[in-house]
């Protein structure tokens, strides 16, 4: 009975190796949402509990570390990063039947933004709440991909107008210049980007 036992118990682990895996991934799947109904679908991938309670980032934000274009027309993917990231977290062009309040979308009918952090900025060692987060863009196939702003400022939030054609950023500079971006660098202002061209217009700040 024991050689039997040992047997079975082989066999599953070898078809089943999740089963005998004492570690689990870094990171898992997320829930798809629809980009383009045309091909696209992502799926955002995000680190787990384990991965996160060792690093510092974990306590303090909502991120993924790398996002997935599916294109379901060809029964194909992609990873958008090559290596994973911190993608802040970002709300469904798409909003939810239940909650229609106060939702931000992250993409136009061409082009999907990112808030991204991957810059040590602060010579931490590693990337954490005082480093900048970098404005990128890609198209709907998760092509194309490129950042808009560098670690010289923060961009705190994107307020997309797609049918005036243009998009409101908002972002941080490190007023001390100590290399942290931290609540005590009150110095914001909005500057506009405009969706065909890509660039940026006047800063709107208080002098």
């Amino acid at each position: 009975m024991k050689r039997k036992f040992y047997f079975i118990a082989a066999t599953f682990s070898l078809v089943f190796p999740s089963f005998s895996q004492k570690s689990s991934p870094s990171y898992y799947l997320d829930n798809p949402t629809m980009l383009d109904s045309a091909s696209t679908i992502i799926i955002p991938t995000r680190y787990n509990s384990d991965f996160l309670s060792t690093n510092k980032i974990a306590s303090w934000g909502d991120y993924y570390s790398n996002i997935i274009f599916y294109n379901f027309v060809n029964d194909s993917y992609k990873k958008l990063f090559e290596k994973d990231t911190y993608i802040a977290g970002f709300n469904s062009h798409y909003y939810s039947k239940y909650d229609m309040s106060n939702q931000k979308k992250n993409s136009t009918a061409k082009l999907f933004f990112l808030r991204v952090k991957n810059v040590d900025h602060n010579q931490s060692g590693r990337i954490d709440s005082y480093d900048p987060t970098l404005l990128y863009i890609c198209d709907h196939l998760g092509n194309n991909l490129k950042s808009l702003t560098t670690a010289n400022e923060n961009v705190l939030s994107i307020e997309i107008y797609e049918k005036q054609n243009f998009a409101l950023v908002k972002l941080q500079r490190d007023y001390d210049k100590d290399g942290d971006y931290e609540n005590e660098d009150k110095d914001f202002y909005y500057v506009k980007l405009d969706l065909n061209t890509l660039t940026f217009g006047t800063k709107i700040e208080i002098k």
